[in-house]
């Protein structure tokens, strides 16, 4: 695997991928664990419990991955306006823009060929006959002709992007929100470069705060907006604190800033009634939200920032974060999310399923009933032996797959500049060279 440097953000990344596989293995076996307790007045389950529910819930990991998106891809932009080196940051943001999406887009069309091609070979027909709903929704017919594949493919691939479904892997869906999201950073940064950081920390807060109201359905406010706006802010605290920030506050304070997130992180997916520490956040929410918000995204979002911040200001948790294990999991954390799903519908599917497809069960009239899964020893063993699976695909991935889509963007970012043929153009076009001739400076490679 190709070395890359230890990063406490990288193994945050990684941990929020790991979450969302548990999240997703919680909702296809265990679904009733999302719940805070499964009536009123029954004592809950210690996974229902907060903070222990961490451990199979997911939701506020998509949190992190928008923080994520908004400190890593702000964070530069930021140094170089700090610096007062704008041409450079404006040149950043330039490249940056066009380059994101080639390495965000190429690797999610890939996964979403592969799956295409193990439904129309037939890999996820066992999909459609089993007892997990979560499972079944997933199963993709073998289409009857090539043609008709073909159309589905390309469907898939554009919806991903356009109307944000990908008919082969369902988990796709916050991708386009994640692209959306770069751009967003982009064009603040843009925006916001000649102005001093006083000025755009209120320009943070004024976003913030129109973000929160947008808080109808799906609520992308609080899924997209509130997490990349606080991404930028922490990584205009990094920018201002540097090598600071980790002796800043007393040392009690980081470490119940992640105790205080990892609680609102704790908040369920579903009956939040069922409980009554739940069912008072949820009330107390409702009652600083717009009408019809999912007021479970905007729990994710405190959750996951505060745990930013918390993690931001800690030495010990950076220091955490950034053993080799973490490590290791921030590498693969992107293909992990890739390819998580269509593992499930095969590998996973069939490891847990087999022996029931060998004996199918039927009704009294002789009709096949829904697959069985094995005993809870025979799941784990599964589910363990899928976990092996999926972080060594996810590490091959990495050191075969990653290098080839990086230089095919690279290549084709580089023919979208003109680099090699025009070389004015490399150093910002005449414009950019004017503004760097009247600062008396060079602007870099």
């Amino acid at each position: 695997m190709a070395p890359r440097d230890a990063n406490w953000i990288d193994g945050l990344r990684g941990v929020a991928s790991f979450m969302v596989v548990c999240g997703h293995l919680c909702t296809a076996f265990v679904p009733w664990l999302h719940s805070p307790a499964n009536e009123p007045n029954t004592r809950p389950h210690l996974f229902q419990l907060p903070f222990f529910r961490l451990a199979v819930g997911g939701r506020s990991a998509v949190a992190l991955f928008f923080l994520i998106t908004g400190y890593v891809n702000s964070i530069g932009p930021i140094g170089k306006s700090r610096a007062g080196n704008t041409d450079a940051a404006f040149q950043g943001i330039a490249r940056s823009a066009l380059a994101r999406s080639g390495r965000l887009v190429l690797p999610t069309m890939l996964a979403t060929f592969i799956s295409w091609f193990l439904a129309n070979t037939g890999a996820y027909h066992m999909t459609k006959h089993v007892d997990s709903t979560w499972i079944r929704q997933g199963w993709h017919r073998q289409e009857p002709t090539m043609w008709a594949a073909l159309k589905s493919l390309v469907r898939a691939e554009v919806e991903t992007w356009t109307i944000g479904w990908d008919d082969y892997d369902g988990t796709q869906w916050t991708l386009h929100l994640f692209l959306e999201g770069s751009m967003l950073v982009y064009t603040t940064m843009l925006a916001t470069i000649l102005v001093k950081p006083k000025a755009r920390f209120i320009i943070y807060a004024v976003l913030y705060f129109y973000f929160w109201q947008q808080g109808e359905g799906l609520a992308i406010g609080a899924l997209k907006g509130l997490n990349i706006v606080t991404g930028m802010f922490v990584a205009e605290l990094h920018n201002h604190f540097k090598d600071t920030a980790t002796s800043t506050l007393p040392t009690p304070v980081p470490a119940l800033l992640i105790l205080l997130g990892l609680f609102l992180s704790s908040y369920p997916q579903d009956a939040q009634q069922n409980a009554r520490w739940s069912h008072l956040m949820q009330r107390l929410m409702e009652s600083v939200t717009v009408k019809d918000a999912d007021v479970r995204r905007y729990w994710d979002h405190l959750g996951a920032s505060t745990l930013l911040l918390g993690i931001f200001f800690s030495r010990t948790a950076r220091n955490i974060l950034t053993s080799p294990v973490f490590n290791f999991l921030g590498r693969v954390s992107f293909p992990v999310y890739l390819l998580h799903n269509t593992l499930m519908k095969s590998v996973l599917t069939w490891m847990v399923y087999l022996p029931s497809a060998m004996n199918p069960p039927r009704n009294e009239k002789g009709e096949q009933m829904d697959l069985r899964r094995g005993s809870t020893l025979h799941v784990v063993i599964a589910i363990g032996v899928f976990y092996y699976l999926l972080y060594k695909l996810a590490s091959l991935w990495v050191q075969y797959v990653d290098p080839v889509c990086a230089k095919i963007v690279n290549a084709a970012t580089r023919w979208a500049y003109g680099e090699g043929t025009a070389p004015a153009m490399q150093n910002g076009g005449p414009m950019m060279r004017k503004g760097s001739a009247e600062k008396g400076g060079v602007l870099p490679a």
